[in-house]
C-alpha cells in the first residue's frame, strides 16, 4: 500500500470500530501511537459480568508508565451488581480521575461512590445513580457542567456547596425538594440558560412537601428557556393529578414526556388530559414505557395515540413519540399515523426507577 500523510491515517481511523483500532494499534508503533488514544476515548463497562474487566482498566491505568488516562473523554461504568468489589474499584477510580484532563462525559452507576476532592477540568455532562454519598462540593469545582443527573437519594442529605454550575442546561432529578433547592441557585430570568428538567416521582411524600407544584411555579415565573419537562417514576400520574387540581401551569413547555409503566386505558387518559392541563402549549409527548424490557404494554402505540386525539387540550400536540424512537404524526384529517422514519432524539433517562 503507498504511502500516505499521517493526517490522513488519522482522519481514517477515527471512523474505525474498536476491533479494528486494536489490529492496527498492533500492527506497528507508529500506527500504535495513533490508534491507542481511539481505543481510550470511550469507555463503556456495564453490568456484573464486566466487572473484573473494570478492575483491570483501572488498574492498568493507576500502574502503567503510559498514562492512558488523558485519552479518556466518555466514560461509563456501572458496578452496581458488584458490591463485593465496591469500595476497591471505587479507590481505583478516585486516583484515575484527576488524570482524565479530557474528560468530557462520565455515567457511575454505583453506590459506593463519593469523588471527594476530584475534579475534572473538562467535564461538561456527569450522571451518577447514588448521590447521597457524593462529595458535597463536587458541582463546585465542575462549574462548566450542562448536563447533570442525580438519582437515588436519602432524605436528610445536605445540600451541595455554592456555586452552582451556572451554565446548567439540563437537569435530572428523583427527588422534588432537592431539585427545587438546585433551581433557585440557578440563573433565572433574562441569565436562565436551563432547557430541559427531569422529575423523578419515586415517593409520595413529595407531593405532600408541595415542592413539585412550587418547582413548577418557578419553572412558569423564572425560566422562560425551559421548553421539556419530563415526569417520571411510580407516582407520576398522582403528581399530574395534583398539578391539575392546584391550577399549576407552565406555558412555555412544548415537549413533555410521561411514564406509562403498563397502565391501562383510563388512568393512561387521565395521565394526558393532566398534561393538557399543565403544558397546554405542548407540541409533542414523549411515551416512556418498556424501554428496560420489564414494562407490561397494556396498550399498544396506536391505541395509545388514538387516547391522545381523543383529548381536546392536546388539540396543540403533532407529534407523539415512543421509545426507540417510533413516531405518530398528525395528519391532516387530525387521525395520528406512524411516520416511516424514526427520531433520534428519544430522552433518555437514566435510573428512572430511582
Amino acid at each position: 500500500m503507498p504511502s500516505l500523510p499521517m493526517e490522513l491515517y488519522s482522519e481514517i481511523a477515527q471512523y474505525l470500530d474498536r476491533s479494528d483500532l486494536a489490529a492496527l494499534s498492533a500492527s506497528t508503533k507508529t500506527f500504535h501511537a495513533l490508534a491507542t488514544p481511539l481505543l481510550y476515548r470511550h469507555v463503556v463497562i456495564h453490568r456484573s459480568p464486566s466487572v473484573e474487566q473494570l478492575a483491570r482498566l483501572l488498574q492498568t491505568l493507576v500502574d502503567c508508565a503510559v498514562d492512558f488516562a488523558p485519552f479518556v473523554q466518555r466514560l461509563e461504568l456501572d458496578w452496581s451488581a458488584a458490591d463485593y468489589c465496591g469500595r476497591p474499584i471505587a479507590s481505583m477510580l478516585h486516583a484515575c480521575l484527576p488524570r482524565m484532563s479530557a474528560l468530557t462525559f462520565l455515567v457511575i452507576n454505583a453506590s459506593a461512590c463519593t469523588l471527594d476532592d476530584v475534579t475534572m477540568p473538562a467535564l461538561r455532562e456527569f450522571h451518577l445513580a447514588y448521590w447521597a454519598e457524593l462529595d458535597r462540593g463536587f458541582l463546585a469545582r465542575h462549574p462548566h457542567l450542562k448536563r447533570l443527573s442525580l438519582g437515588g437519594w436519602r432524605s436528610g442529605s445536605l445540600p451541595f456547596h455554592d456555586p452552582m454550575p451556572q451554565g446548567l442546561e439540563y437537569l435530572c432529578m428523583s427527588s422534588a425538594p432537592f431539585a427545587l433547592a438546585l433551581l433557585k441557585r440557578l440563573p433565572q430570568g433574562k441569565d436562565a440558560k436551563l432547557a430541559r428538567i427531569d422529575l423523578g416521582m419515586t415517593g409520595g411524600l413529595q407531593l405532600h412537601e408541595g415542592a413539585p407544584s412550587e418547582l413548577l411555579r418557578l419553572l412558569q415565573d423564572s425560566f422562560p428557556t425551559v421548553s421539556q419537562v419530563n415526569v417520571f417514576g411510580l407516582y407520576a400520574p398522582i403528581f399530574l393529578e395534583h398539578l391539575r387540581a392546584t391550577g399549576t401551569r407552565v406555558m412555555h413547555v412544548t415537549r413533555v414526556g410521561v411514564q406509562g409503566y403498563g397502565y391501562g386505558n383510563d388512568i393512561v387518559r387521565r395521565i394526558f388530559v393532566a398534561v393538557a392541563h399543565a403544558f397546554p402549549r405542548a407540541r409533542t409527548l414523549d411515551y416512556r414505557s418498556g424501554e428496560d424490557g420489564f414494562r407490561i404494554h397494556a396498550l399498544s402505540n396506536d391505541e395509545i395515540a388514538r387516547i391522545v386525539q381523543g383529548i381536546e387540550g392536546l388539540n396543540h400536540v403533532d407529534l407523539v413519540i415512543f421509545p426507540h424512537g417510533k413516531v405518530y404524526s398528525r395528519s391532516g384529517n387530525d387521525d395520528f399515523e406512524l411516520l416511516p422514519t424514526h427520531v433520534d432524539d428519544y430522552p433518555q433517562v437514566f435510573w428512572p426507577n430511582l
